[in-house]
């Protein structure tokens, strides 16, 4: 992969950034993932979704002695990879307790799927993105041509594609930092998943980590799919995004490479080193640092000890602006304790009560661009900020 030059902008992408196009967030992941399966929707997750939900009950009577909240994804995630390393839980068989780490990626990718919505409006040849990552990516666009921002990359805990199918709407492909690059002559944007992404598969023969571009999709195939007189949204598979819409209800479902987001990522670091490590990089030279949808949770102390090892630099951060709609302090106080006072006693840090949009809204108007549309669900930002 060709080198890039140093990041003078970095966006932080935590799972309140797909909010908006109806991603649970870590707390409800798994009341998500459980309306999916009584709805009948797990589809050719279903297998995985009854290990993952029978694991659940037997460890919901296991810790009638201890606390822990089995609805959130990281502490599932956590437990299912310490059972798998020990080889028990609740007497369970050792092969299946082995296998609940890849069945709980299933469930993952099984539940995006179905909580993603793609407005299907009968209006646009190529179904635009979910809510509201279109104004997202022409936000990046604008930015870029700012000399005093750019070069710009984004960081994203998440591994939805939701980004990936806005920059290819605006002419753009991710640059992955996975070795090599997207076969295109297109603009790209620096783009570290430094959990994982449903795109990602590991090639067993190299034992590398491939992945697979998204593709358009055509807007006339989904009208006329489900019917439509008016317009409404819908779920998209994986599939689908990588495969194209004529395989459609077909089991093409790739194992996607998808990290915990837990104490135990240092297990699965090696193989996605070059992918951190260009990531410590853009924090090391970042001067704008914008994090949105991401509270720094008290139990990733793993991302404190990033931060702090990359930021170990020459650059001067002018900006360190967070974006969260919680209504408390929590938030703003943890990401001050993390920061040194360089930035936190310099007005150069700033939290902001804003959800996504409202923080697209910020930023735009900031930076000098006028858009006047952001904010409406079915009306995304087109004028300004594509100029």
């Amino acid at each position: 992969m060709k080198p890039q030059p140093e990041i003078r902008t970095l966006f932080i992408l935590g799972a309140g950034a797909s909010r908006a196009a109806g991603a649970p967030l870590m707390f409800d992941f798994m009341e998500s993932a459980a309306k999916t399966h009584r709805r009948k929707e797990s589809a050719w997750a279903q297998e995985s979704f009854d290990c993952v939900i029978n694991a659940r009950r037997k460890l919901q009577v296991a810790y009638a002695k201890s606390s822990v909240d089995l609805d959130n994804i990281e502490n599932l995630f956590s437990t299912f990879e310490m059972a798998s390393l020990v080889g028990r839980l609740g007497g369970l068989p050792k092969d299946l307790v082995e296998t609940l780490p890849n069945h709980l990626r299933s469930v993952i990718m099984r539940t995006l799927e179905q909580t993603i919505l793609y407005p299907i409006t009968g209006r646009e040849g190529i179904v635009p993105s979910p809510y509201p990552y279109d104004d997202f990516a022409h936000l990046l666009l604008a930015l870029s041509r700012v000399n005093e921002l750019a070069p710009l990359a984004v960081m994203s805990f998440n591994y939805d594609l939701c980004l990936e199918y806005a920059l290819l709407r605006a002419g753009l492909h991710p640059e992955y930092a996975l070795g090599h690059a997207p076969p295109t002559d297109k603009g790209s944007i620096p783009m570290y998943k430094v959990h994982g992404s449903l795109n990602w598969c590991r090639k067993e023969d190299t034992r590398t980590i491939e992945a697979s571009p998204v593709r358009p999709l055509q807007m006339r195939t989904y009208w006329e799919r489900y019917g439509l007189n008016k317009p409404r949204d819908f779920p998209v598979d994986t599939m689908e995004l990588l495969y194209g819409p004529t395989e459609w209800g077909a089991a093409i479902h790739p194992r996607p490479v998808i990290v915990p987001p837990t104490w135990n990522k240092g297990v699965y670091q090696e193989m996605l080193k070059p992918v951190w490590r260009e990531a410590s990089a853009a924090l090391a030279s970042a001067e704008n640092i914008f994090v949105i949808g991401y509270s720094l949770p008290p139990s990733d102390q793993f991302f404190r000890s990033f931060y702090s090892l990359s930021t170990i630099s020459d650059s001067i951060i002018e900006r360190f602006w967070i974006f969260d709609p919680s209504e408390s302090n929590e938030v703003a106080d943890r990401f001050r304790s993390m920061l040194g006072p360089a930035v936190r006693e310099r007005n150069k840090f700033k939290c902001e009560r804003s959800s996504f949009v409202d923080a697209i809204n910020h930023l735009a108007d900031t930076f000098g661009f006028e858009p006047t549309n952001v904010g409406g669900r079915n009306e995304p930002l087109r004028a300004q900020i594509a100029r």
